[in-house]
């Protein structure tokens, strides 16, 4: 698809407008600009032109594993960008979310340099099966993966069998046999990443002061933009000592602690966090598939025996993604997080068409309403026209908390 010299310029105008911002509120720590700079270079339309990755994989409900154990490093598109939206134009189906329609505008955007590369797709909802069709049909190579919605040992099953087929097609792709070794190497690769994410949500769960809200989701989202994952591991563990040891912090908004959660929100669409921070709301955890994923994947010292089976076995059941009719896992980890931190309310954001985290929204309601926890839900897209209404919104939600904690007590 070519695209005309506005699209390009609104694109790049649109990430730039948002990385000053966080140039702005920059923690004091030398690896935060590298990550942004990581993060920049990533979304770098001009890079991505003359980039040919051998695996891309769309959305992060994928084991990484498998990929690295090819030598490959995986190249993830996500969506998050209202501009790559619009260039999906009329090809994106009416009812398309905006992560699913961004990805294809992408794509279809970059399909030049695409064409050789193996594409996968897990297939969490009706958007990205439709997503698959459509890249299919602009003769893209992509590799579906079904995700079952209900976890019943039949579905392990069936999870751990698709993982077997995606093996036999990254080998098929790559010219290459899947070993053992290469594969625990690979676990034990990933690991030693997700070690340092637990790490660095333990010290900002420690200093909350550390860093503002949009800074930990940068840097966490920075993840899926390494071209080395070693390397990104290393700064990511520079980083957290430098916290540990560093007690200048950033100034905080005075208000209620909320929980974040629902629909992804993807770099450079952080409209939300920064409202919450504008409005005087301290987004003190934010539930998002990458934060969840660390959680609750394997520690270092577990990797040196994994094996594919066992690794698809830990990823299906502990998935919280969008994907399942009963979350199980999402909810597992809003408790826990809701039990650990002092969380006066959570914020349940979803984004136009993401109907599944709606279906979850009742659940999430009850297990709040135990805890004596408010829930505030916002409907929202990646553009610009609602903000000052979600604002309106959100001032009035963080003054109902305000005075509960008068009514407490406790003077925030």
């Amino acid at each position: 698809m070519k695209l005309q010299e506005k699209e390009i310029s609104a694109y790049e105008a649109e990430h730039q407008n948002i990385a000053e911002r966080l140039m702005r509120e920059m923690p004091p720590f030398k690896e935060a600009e590298r990550f942004l700079e990581l993060v920049q270079a990533h979304f770098s339309l001009a890079a991505r032109r003359v980039q040919h990755p051998k695996v891309i994989v769309l959305g992060s409900s994928f084991p990484e594993e498998l990929i690295h154990a090819f030598g490959i490093t995986p190249y993830w598109v996500l969506g998050g960008s209202l501009q790559t939206g619009a260039w999906a134009g009329e090809l994106a189906p009416r009812d398309a979310d905006p992560v699913s329609r961004s990805i294809l505008g992408l794509m279809l955007g970059i399909e030049e340099s695409v064409r050789d590369t193996l594409i996968l797709l897990p297939i969490v909802s009706d958007s990205t099966r439709k997503l698959a069709y459509l890249l299919r049909r602009a003769g893209l190579k992509v590799h579906a993966l079904d995700i079952p919605p209900r976890k019943t040992k039949a579905a392990v099953t069936k999870y751990q069998q698709q993982m077997e087929l995606c093996a036999e097609v990254l080998s098929r792709h790559t010219g290459k046999r899947l070993t053992r070794r290469a594969f625990r190497d690979a676990a034990g690769l990933v690991a030693q990443a997700h070690d340092e994410i637990r790490r660095f949500l333990r010290l900002n769960q420690e200093h909350p002061a550390c860093m503002t809200a949009p800074w930990r989701m940068l840097i966490l989202f920075s993840y899926y933009c390494a071209g080395d994952i070693q390397i990104w591991t290393e700064m990511l563990a520079r980083l957290n000592d430098h916290l540990e040891v560093d007690r200048t912090y950033q100034p905080r908004p005075a208000g209620g602690k909320v929980l974040l959660m629902g629909s992804p929100i993807y770099f450079p669409n952080y409209k939300i966090p920064f409202l919450l921070q504008d409005v005087g709301l301290n987004v003190a955890a934010h539930l998002d598939y990458t934060a969840q994923k660390a959680e609750a994947a394997m520690t270092l010292e577990q990797s040196i025996g994994a094996a594919l089976s066992s690794l698809a076995r830990r990823f299906y059941l502990f998935d919280c993604s969008g994907s399942y009719a009963i979350n199980v896992a999402l909810q597992r980890a809003a408790k826990e997080i809701l039990e650990k931190q002092e969380i006066d309310g959570v914020v349940y954001c979803v984004l136009k068409g993401q109907i599944e985290y709606d279906f979850e929204l009742e659940r999430v309601e009850e297990l709040c309403a135990r805890e004596n926890i408010p829930v505030f839900r916002l409907e929202t897209d990646y553009s610009q026209q609602d903000v000052e209404q979600l604002r309106i919104r959100m001032e009035a939600f963080s003054e109902m908390l305000r005075q509960r904690q008068y009514q407490k007590g406790v003077a925030v």
